[in-house]
């Protein structure tokens, strides 16, 4: 019998997003989990249903502002699908570049919240003041420090300036060696390690029945990074890079991942300038997109970015978008378990949760409008026997 239920947002200081989690403990340990969503819904695919294909990557940029990159990098790749379009190289080399760069920010944007929720408030600082280094890289390219709107259909809307270049590896080199001291100091200090080891334990069983992806699947031992995995992906097999894969599955795993990712990436975009061309990017025209639909997939910043799209009459009949979150927040609930209630902020913080990316369901009908979130959906619209 639990002793009393809580429940934790949807306003909560342990929360970046809103969120509702209702744990009931016995003692100090919770015996059982639910977690309630729909505080952050915009209904992002039924909007984009009737819009051309220029209004359309508008919106998709603005879905999330930690990747949205990732967003429009996905919603091209995929009307260039249906184009069957083959994208010029220099083109390819950008869109890696901006891809790369807004996983160094993610990464070390991330790395500041979670040492903020074990209480580490230095660490904190260090980690978002070498963030600033890879956003002036934005705004030294794009003009844009959150939003970079760089992607336009079968090219790019900035072209990329030699000049930069000195700039741009100035601040990764400072990057890279900070970083890497941070790595050392993580494994090392006894209060980080008590705080992330063995807590949230994802194993690879579990990890591959709940289709995990991205840092939070990789730290379980499972291999799961799109640009190794899916051949026609960019320009990625064109380079050298590891990808990282711890097997603890914890919390201190799927940190540790995050952090070599950053190394990672910073060696893929010395090897993106040292191979970029001179000569200028095609110029922007407007094109007609033939009825028809397909799929698209990139390696997010959190993983696995899904898209699919379907066109009639050069407008988008129907969208559908599965965000790295999608797949990551099921097994919240098991990972919870047995656990104390002082370990969910770490948890939940160690998958690296996105709410704004995963709510975008909405069904319209008699023109009454129904927001529905993910478990209300399933009963909804699931056949049972």
């Amino acid at each position: 019998m639990h002793d009393y239920t809580i429940p934790i947002g949807p306003q909560h200081p342990a929360l970046k997003e809103p969120m509702c989690i209702r744990v009931s403990l016995d003692g100090n340990y919770i015996q059982d989990v639910n977690i309630r969503m729909g505080y952050t819904h915009k209904g992002i695919e039924k909007i984009l249903e009737g819009k051309n294909p220029d209004s359309a990557l508008y919106l998709t940029q603005r879905i999330c502002g930690i990747c949205s990159a990732a967003h429009e990098n996905a919603y091209c790749r995929t009307v260039e699908n249906i184009l069957k379009f083959k994208l010029n190289e220099k083109v390819k080399l950008i869109r890696a570049l901006m891809m790369e760069l807004e996983r160094l920010h993610s990464h070390v944007l991330w790395l500041g919240l979670i040492a903020h929720d074990i209480g580490y408030e230095t660490l904190f600082m260090y980690f978002w003041r070498e963030r600033e280094k890879v956003i002036d890289i934005f705004e030294k390219i794009t003009g844009g420090r959150v939003h970079h709107n760089f992607n336009k259909l079968k090219t790019v809307r900035y072209d990329f300036d030699s000049k930069d270049k000195p700039f741009i590896l100035k601040n990764l080199e400072s990057l890279r060696k900070r970083v890497e001291s941070y790595v050392f100091d993580i494994e090392k200090d006894n209060v980080i390690v008590s705080r992330l080891k063995e807590v949230g334990v994802i194993t690879k069983e579990d990890a591959r029945r709940y289709c995990i992806v991205g840092p939070n699947a990789r730290a379980s031992g499972l291999k799961s990074d799109i640009r190794k995995l899916d051949p026609p992906y960019g320009i990625y097999k064109k380079f050298d890079f590891e990808e990282i894969v711890e097997d603890e599955g914890d919390s201190l795993a799927r940190t540790i991942v995050r952090l070599k990712e950053i190394s990672e990436s910073i060696r893929i975009i010395k090897q993106i300038l040292k191979t970029m061309p001179r000569k200028p990017i095609p110029k922007f025209t407007l094109t007609q997109i033939p009825d028809g639909e397909s799929i698209g997939r990139i390696e997010a910043p959190r993983g696995e970015l899904f898209y699919y799209l379907k066109f009639k009459d050069n407008k988008i009949e129907r969208a559908k978008i599965r965000t790295p979150t999608f797949a990551s927040l099921k097994i919240v609930e098991k990972i919870l378990l047995q656990r104390e209630i002082g370990d969910i902020p770490v948890i939940v913080g160690s998958l690296d949760p996105c709410f704004s990316c995963l709510e975008r369901v909405m069904i319209v009908k008699d023109r009454k409008t129904e927001v529905l979130n993910e478990s209300q959906f399933r009963r909804k619209y699931t056949c049972t026997k």
